[in-house]
């Protein structure tokens, strides 16, 4: 069984990870477990796991080709530390990679994304697998509002030319990594049609995203994003190895 770990901040990135798995698998065998991991050094630690099979001695019962463990690690700086944590248990279990996602606010501007991106690679053992940090720059909601066919499927009236009227906004050409707050722009968004969007209950919106114009299209745009699909995509050429 080929393994793969990713370490995301918290709820909306796990959900739109396992969304771009599935994407990305096809018709592949593969079992996606959510994990969630509280605790640390000053208090008990919890590794809770919603497994999508059953298990024997804590592992996967099943002959998938195939397993994904995506890790909600409950915060941005928690993401290093998580994985800093389990980097040994899970190169022992045979794991192929570790990714790590995570935005960069609110705690770094973005003429700190260089010391940030230093920063995460400080300390880690390059004697165990591979281990990649994903930055969405400067929150993964800049992907979001790049994925514009999304938006009349959140409401009819939230088209191209509505958000370029009442925001001054072209989510089709404009930098959206060079927004500032991508999380407030997506909100103002969904205002338009009177909805709202809450980073705690994502779900309608990554149902709605086009994984397949992601993945093929949004890349070209964001450069951490091609990083991610192509670690992914990689990962499924395991089976011809």
């Amino acid at each position: 069984m080929n393994r793969l770990g990713i370490f995301v901040e918290g709820y909306t990135e796990s959900v739109f990870v396992e969304g771009l798995i599935r994407e990305i698998a096809g018709r592949r065998d593969i079992l996606i477990d959510q994990a969630r991991i509280k605790g640390g050094m000053k208090r008990q630690r919890d590794f809770w796991v919603k497994k999508e099979s059953e298990t024997v001695k804590g592992e996967p019962a099943s002959t998938a080709r195939f397993y994904v463990l995506i890790v909600n690690c409950g915060g941005d700086d928690q993401v290093k530390t998580r994985i800093v944590e389990e980097h040994k248990n899970l190169h022992d279990k045979g794991y192929w990679r570790l990714l790590g996602i995570r935005d960069v606010r609110p705690k770094y501007k973005r003429e700190e994304i260089t010391r940030l991106e230093t920063g995460l690679r400080s300390n880690i053992d390059d004697t165990l697998i591979p281990v990649d940090f994903i930055l969405a720059v400067m929150e993964i909601e800049a992907w979001f509002l790049a994925e514009s066919t999304h938006f009349p499927r959140i409401d009819p009236s939230i088209t191209i030319s509505a958000i370029k009227e009442s925001l001054g906004l072209d989510v089709e050409n404009d930098d959206l990594q060079a927004r500032d707050e991508p999380e407030a722009d997506l909100k103002r968004c969904y205002a338009i049609g009177g909805k709202v969007y809450d980073k705690k209950d994502s779900r309608q919106t990554i149902q709605a995203l086009d994984f397949g114009g992601l993945r093929l299209l949004l890349v070209k745009r964001f450069k951490h994003l091609d990083r991610l699909v192509s670690a992914v995509e990689d990962f499924f050429k395991l089976e011809s190895a």
